[in-house]
């Protein structure tokens, strides 16, 4: 069973799901300090405000700390091993995990300059918040 962003949604992650579904990466940010967070709370972890605002974020990160998954948890995930989990620290301050994408596994490193892509990982699951290492500038 793939499970859709419809059953995993409720009062306070429907926003993520939403924008994501609409290929937008977006994060909690509170109106009233400016701190970002993650995950989706009903008051800002900072301060205890509720002002809280989903805004679109940059997206970029660097790999935090990861691993390499080899034995499927699963057969839905036995074509894809070896892959990569990992968490990522957003430029704007919370740490996601998340699947890295677009690099082998052997080529990622702590520190990795990373960047969101909204995507599926299946023609049939749900829209997901990838990385992939960044382009270079």
């Amino acid at each position: 069973m793939i499970l859709s962003p419809s059953l995993l949604a409720d009062a306070q992650t429907a926003p993520w799901w939403s924008h994501i579904e609409r290929g937008v990466f977006t994060l909690p940010r509170c109106e009233a300090c400016g701190l970002w967070h993650f995950h989706p709370q009903p008051r800002c972890p900072h301060c205890g405000r509720a002002e809280i605002a989903w805004r679109p974020a940059s997206g970029w990160g660097q790999v935090h700390s990861f691993t390499i998954v080899h034995r499927a948890p699963s057969p839905a995930f036995s074509a894809d091993v070896p892959y990569v989990i990992a968490i990522v620290a957003t430029d704007e301050g919370p740490h996601l995990m998340s699947r890295l994408v677009g690099v082998a596994p052997g080529a990622v490193s702590i520190g990795l300059p990373v960047q969101a892509r909204v995507d599926r990982l299946s023609q049939e699951g749900p829209m997901l918040v990838l990385f992939e290492p960044r382009a270079a500038e």
